[in-house]
Parts: structure tokens; C-alpha cells; sequence
């Protein structure tokens, strides 16, 4: 298993690496667009199941509440929805990307309004409509909006380099944290929601984000607002978020029944099993990034 993630880091990296530094934008557009395309389909493929399962048996047992299923619905049924949401983020963070950031940031809304919509319009029966109201408002908050924020960490600096902050601090806490939890894990940090971290591997994690943090200030980009104060903040908080991001995975995971989101990255199961901690770590790195710009 090890041997396999190493081998699927070691082709994939340095193409992300070249193409988030040295690509043009359109390349890193095009590359965001197929990034939300594949984690928003894994999320819906996921919860959108799980939800129709569980207001079912709402249903059944509240009493009579509205039209019921006809029948349970197909997995073509769901790849669909999985495939609309898509669209709907694909729409709003090309908005974002390409035409003017402020009004990616107002069409968010616009989406989730429109999202309630469709899923109200979108099947028969009370508790499906709540599915899928659930299902799309979930699944656009968890695995779409965070890549606003991505792409504007890549935005903001030349070469992409608050981005790549952002990367290394969640690759070197993930890689931290593993190793950490595999030689001197013996205390569970949350055994109900993950039950293999432990607080050995957590604490691992977190100082190998702040090693990242520094390592990227100190060989890579000086030039931050706050100087290194700035960037280990970056690293302490960007560690802690993009722990708690593979927690909510865990939970996502758990509640839905699957092992893995997806099959795509050998070893390392589906995208969002990869780019978990990043959807949560990106958007508080762009806060405190903000914040320091704000008070220097």
C-alpha cells in the first residue's frame, strides 16, 4: 500500500507542481474544473444514497408526510444528480475565475438558493425533495465552494505561491501525521469517527505542518505580510483545519458506508481522499493570509 502511494505521488506531483508554478492560468482553470468536477461527483455519489435510505425511513415511520418514492431510485439516477451538481459549481467558479471574483463570491449564494430549488423540483415525495436538498446544499458547501478559495490563494501571488504554501503545509502534516501515528500511535484521538488517528500521529502532524510553513518562508517566498510569524500561523492553523477536514471525511465516510470516496488515485483511494484536508485548510490559510495583509 505504502509503495503504491509513493509511486502515485511521484508521478503525479511534480505535474502539479510545474503546472501550479510555471503553467499559464488557463491551465490551472482548466485543471480547478476537473478537480470540482471529480470531488463533487464523488461527494454526491456518496451522500445522495445515504440520505434517500435514511428520510425513507423517516417517512415510513413519521407518518404520512407527502407523495412517497414510487420506487428507490437507479445508480443512474444519482451519477445524474452527481453530474448537475457538478455543473453548478463548474458555472460558479468559472464565473469566479474568469470573469470577476466578486461576483463568483455573490453567485455562491445564487447556487445554493438555486440548489434548494432543483432539489425541491428534482423527484416526487417529501422526504426525496429533503434528500435532495440535503444532498445538493451539502455536497456544493463540502467539496465545491472551498475551491473559490483555492483559486484565489493562486490568484493572489505570482506562481501561485500562497497556493503552494497551502499545499505543503497539508502534505507535510499528512505526511507527519502518518508516520507519526504508524511508529508511536498508541492513544485514539477520535476512535468513533476515525478509529485509526491517534493523538501521537495528530501531534506529528501538526509540528510537520508547521516544518512546512517555515521550510516554504525560509527556501521559497519571503515576501508575506507578518514576515514568519505570518507563515507559522499559516502552518499551526492550516495543520489543525486540515486535520479536522480528514475528520469530517471520516464522518462523511462512516455515515455513508464506503471505505473510500473513489478509486481514481491508486493507493490513495478516491480525490477527496487525497484533497480532504485541503478544502478545509485553504480557506482558513486565505483567512489568516487576509487578516495579516489587513493589520501589516
Amino acid at each position: 500500500m505504502l509503495k503504491t502511494r509513493l509511486l502515485t505521488v511521484a508521478a503525479l506531483l511534480p505535474l502539479l507542481l510545474a503546472l501550479v508554478c510555471y503553467g499559464p492560468p488557463w491551465g490551472v482553470v482548466i485543471l480547478i474544473v476537473a478537480l470540482i468536477t471529480i470531488s463533487v461527483f464523488e461527494m454526491s455519489m456518496m451522500i445522495q444514497p445515504r440520505l434517500d435510505e435514511v428520510l425513507r425511513n423517516f417517512g415510513a415511520v413519521g407518518g404520512e408526510t407527502g407523495v412517497r418514492y414510487v420506487a428507490a431510485p437507479r445508480q443512474a439516477h444519482y451519477r445524474q444528480l452527481a453530474m448537475f451538481c457538478s455543473l453548478i459549481m463548474n458555472v460558479i467558479f468559472i464565473v469566479s475565475a474568469l470573469y470577476d471574483l466578486q461576483a463568483g463570491r455573490g453567485i455562491v449564494f445564487f447556487g445554493l438558493i438555486f440548489a434548494m430549488l432543483a432539489g425541491v423540483f428534482a423527484t416526487r415525495g417529501i422526504e426525496a425533495e429533503m434528500a435532495r436538498i440535503l444532498g445538493f446544499v451539502i455536497t456544493l458547501v463540502y467539496a465545491g465552494f472551498p475551491w473559490l478559495i483555492i483559486w484565489e490563494l493562486y490568484a493572489a501571488e505570482p506562481h501561485g505561491m500562497y497556493l503552494i504554501l497551502a499545499l505543503l503545509i497539508v502534505w507535510t502534516g499528512d505526511t507527519g501525521g502518518y508516520f507519526g501515528g504508524r511508529f508511536f500511535g498508541k492513544h485514539k484521538l477520535a476512535p468513533l469517527k476515525s478509529p485509526k488517528k491517534t493523538w501521537e500521529g495528530a501531534i506529528s502532524g501538526l509540528l510537520a505542518s508547521l516544518v512546512g510553513a517555515w521550510l516554504w518562508y525560509a527556501y521559497i517566498h519571503q515576501n508575506l505580510p507578518g514576515g514568519l510569524r505570518t507563515a507559522l500561523i499559516c502552518g499551526f492553523l492550516g495543520g489543525i483545519s486540515g486535520q479536522m477536514g480528514d475528520l469530517v471525511e471520516s464522518v462523511i465516510k462512516r455515515f455513508t458506508g464506503v471505505k473510500d470516496s473513489g478509486s481514481m488515485l491508486p493507493g490513495h483511494g478516491g480525490l477527496l481522499d487525497r484533497i480532504d484536508g485541503l478544502l478545509f485548510a485553504g480557506p482558513v490559510i486565505w483567512l489568516v493570509l487576509c487578516v495579516s495583509k489587513i493589520s501589516s
